[in-house]
């Protein structure tokens, strides 16, 4: 038995350094210029699949909208001397108005700011816009992250009050529990502040389950927003939610 294994043994090894004199003759001859070469033709080849892949992710990077978040960044960074219902009128000044006459349909604002285009934008709550994002509770009910849904359903302005949009929606929320999901809902009303930029809807009827959802659309687009669940009475957060446009008419 012990004759076998010795044999085998040495069979393993008279045919491993046939083998390497087969490499060496079939490779010992290759010009050591060449193959350095070809070392650097591959490494060129990982770095241009590399940068391929990089111009790839920069063709979904929308200029406009990145440096608009910037500036909404620094402008939420410097702050304003305005008071908490005041509207920067921006510019060299520093002229304050009340925020319900940013866009009433008058420039009360020295430099026409307060009426706008992109002040006035309608587009954060047309009808048939639906916001969705994960709802990260940090108090008042005890839930997991799930995710959220904001649908705006029907959005309005008055003549006599235009500082507004009057905004209704249905916010619904999938809950899992027991390996089940399940989706809560309920109807809101509430209403958009142009001058803040700043959706408000709270729930129709008796719901004491069912918080109030105040949302802010500070990323310098009308298709993103931080909101927070809070309590209706005292705005207390209960839980955030970072939300994005994912369907609109």
């Amino acid at each position: 038995m012990w004759r076998l294994l010795i044999l085998s043994a040495l069979s393993g090894l008279i045919l491993a350094d046939q083998a390497g004199d087969f490499v060496g003759r079939v490779f010992g001859d290759v010009d050591p210029r060449l193959a350095a070469n070809s070392l650097k033709i591959i490494s060129l080849e990982k770095k241009l699949t590399s940068l391929k892949g990089k111009l790839h992710d920069a063709e979904k990077v929308d200029p406009d909208g990145f440096l608009n978040e910037i500036d909404a960044r620094v402008s939420e960074l410097e702050g304003t001397h305005c008071a908490k219902r005041e509207f920067q009128c921006g510019g060299n000044e520093q002229e304050c108005v009340s925020d319900i006459l940013v866009c009433d349909g008058h420039n009360d604002c020295h430099n026409g700011h307060d009426e706008d285009s992109t002040v006035c934008s309608t587009a954060p709550v047309k009808a048939g816009n639906v916001f969705s994002g994960t709802s990260h509770w940090k108090d008042c009910l005890v839930r997991h992250d799930h995710v959220t849904r904001i649908t705006i359903t029907q959005s309005s302005r008055r003549k006599f009050y235009q500082a507004r949009i009057w905004v209704r929606a249905l916010v619904e929320s999938d809950l899992t529990s027991h390996g089940k999901t399940t989706t809560s809902s309920f109807q809101a009303k509430g209403y958009y502040n142009f001058a803040h930029r700043r959706l408000v809807l709270v729930p129709l009827g008796d719901h004491d389950s069912h918080l109030s959802v105040v949302c802010n659309f500070d990323h310098g687009d009308s298709e993103r927003a931080s909101c927070h669940r809070v309590l209706e009475a005292t705005l207390y957060p209960c839980a955030d939610l970072f939300v994005t446009l994912s369907q609109h008419n």
